[in-house]
């Protein structure tokens, strides 16, 4: 029989609480362990991408603005966060709320109203997790809560990830991944209690009959004293009374690592990294990491950092000029590569030399050496051939017979030589 521990008894084992995520509060919880780890991987090259302003002309090109004041206010919002941090946090919310809001400041502290002409003297992001949507009879009439007070919605820059159950509301990473998450938060907490709050000992005895609240609180002491704590690991413990048995545990009762690992594969699959991103370096090479990082710029870079510059565009950029339009520079690397191997087999076939150096940022050759294309097999300029100078190579003269002679040879066959 197993006594019970209802007393509080040396922290043995946990609540046991399985967390499902459901609320913003335990979604932003899991900014810990691998999830912490796989966010930091993504927001930190995100949030650092290069925003660029550009004029819309007439004909449809654009022409680069490099100093305006909507480029001011988005490097230095307020005067808590510069720029890159406040991109930062916005990433951070959007990937373990799903959700953010960026509320436009007046003078005065008041809501800015979106209109021609007219900027935001500054931008603050609220705690995603904190703020209360409610959805209005319109999109546009909808208000955002935070802190007692209510706000109008077209004050904020709003972003979300929307859920397909209920697409007005935003769905994070941790919520679509909560069981692999709790899994692996469980399994740490499992490990950490058994080293905190008691060592595992090495033996054990059990009895089937109850024990007496005298011999239980010796036990209890006993396990306190010399059963508790790393140190004490492996030493036998010895429960009187009755029909005693003696139980051996295994060492695989603390060996999660497999488990773990599993945990972790399954975790960082869910936010699309591979495990060198986050220093798993294990049977990876450069190859391997160079591709990796690649990935992540095409599979989670760029498409948040798009979709945040649209919406600044929309809710805001648009609205003060429409002739004006935010753009990012692109962050993912070239493939050098497939680059060099592109430049190599085109050069001279569709691509002329200096073409292909230009793809390098390598001057033209002099006196136009490099503006020739050749024709594949024969190597002749295309120039040339087009206007008709070009000649088909001669091919070699045939190996004739040397020529008859009047005067037969003698024959030497069946002379007898004389001496």
């Amino acid at each position: 029989m197993v006594h019970p521990l209802d007393d509080g008894f040396a922290g043995l084992g946990g609540s046991g609480r399985l967390n499902s995520y459901s609320t913003k509060q335990d979604q932003l919880a899991a900014n810990l362990g691998w999830c912490f780890a796989a966010n930091s991987a993504i927001v930190d090259p995100t949030a650092a991408v290069e925003l660029k302003l550009y004029k819309i002309k007439k004909d449809g090109d654009r022409e680069e603005v490099k100093e305006h004041e909507i480029l001011d206010l988005l490097d230095n919002p307020n005067n808590v966060h510069t720029g890159e941090q406040m991109r930062h946090l916005h990433f951070t919310y959007m990937n373990f709320v799903g959700e953010s809001y960026i509320h436009m400041l007046d003078r005065g502290a008041a809501d800015f109203v979106p209109a021609k002409g007219k900027l935001p003297l500054a931008l603050e992001i609220f705690p995603a997790h904190l703020v209360q949507f409610k959805l209005g009879t319109t999109y546009t009439g909808s208000t955002v809560k935070y802190s007692g007070h209510e706000y109008p919605l077209p004050a904020f820059i709003r972003d979300l990830n929307p859920d397909p159950a209920n697409p007005f509301f935003g769905r994070s990473i941790v919520k679509a991944g909560a069981l692999a998450i709790d899994t692996d938060e469980q399994m740490k907490q499992w490990n950490r209690g058994v080293f905190d709050n008691g060592a595992r000992p090495s033996l054990i005895f059990s009895t089937n009959d109850p024990l007496s609240d005298d011999a239980y609180n010796r036990w209890k002491q006993q396990f306190v004293d010399e059963h508790t704590g790393t140190e004490n690991a492996h030493k036998p413990l010895l429960i009187e009374g009755g029909d005693a048995k003696p139980y051996m545990l295994s060492p695989t009762d603390l060996d999660f690592l497999a488990s773990r690992e599993f945990s972790m594969k399954e975790i960082l699959s869910m936010w699309r990294l591979s495990p060198g991103m986050l220093g798993q370096v294990e049977n990876v090479n450069r190859a391997n990491l160079d591709a990796g990082i690649y990935m992540n710029g095409i599979t989670n870079v760029v498409p948040r950092i798009r979709q945040f510059v649209r919406q600044l565009n929309v809710t805001l950029v648009k609205v003060y000029d429409p002739t004006l339009e935010l753009d990012f520079v692109n962050p993912v690397p070239e493939d050098q590569d497939a680059k060099l191997k592109t430049v190599t087999e085109s050069v001279g076939k569709i691509m002329t030399i200096n073409e292909g150096r230009a793809k390098y940022g390598m001057g033209a050759l002099p006196d136009g050496l490099g503006e020739t294309l050749y024709m594949s097999n024969t190597n002749a300029p295309l120039a040339s051939i087009a206007d008709g100078t070009a000649r088909p190579p001669l091919a070699s003269p045939p190996v004739s017979a040397p020529p008859a002679s009047d005067t037969p040879k003698k024959s030497h066959v069946g002379v007898k030589k004389t001496t």
